[in-house]
């Protein structure tokens, strides 16, 4: 199950101003679905990161791990995608 974003009162003013983004992979040769995403999963208490996949753009933005373009240059093997660019 998908862990939810906990983020402090401090930290929400911070995003407020930031764009939130997901994180996609491509790999078109690859591709059966029409999106691949980077998602957070909890496991044994730990978070996780995997790849999941849909062709339902409103599941990408509800399941995908929310993030920053500047958290996402951590990533340069995935495209960051804002969530206003989605939908």
């Amino acid at each position: 199950m998908a862990k939810k974003q906990k983020y402090l009162i401090s930290e929400v003013g911070d995003f407020m101003t930031e764009k939130l983004g997901v994180l996609l992979v491509d790999v078109p040769e690859l591709m059966y679905f029409d999106y691949n995403y980077i998602m957070d999963v909890e496991e044994d208490g730990k978070i996780k990161f995997t790849v999941n996949e849909t062709d339902i753009l409103e599941e990408v933005v509800k399941a995908a791990w929310k993030c920053t373009q500047e958290e996402a240059e951590k990533y340069p093997q995935f495209r960051w995608v804002a969530l206003e660019e989605l939908t």
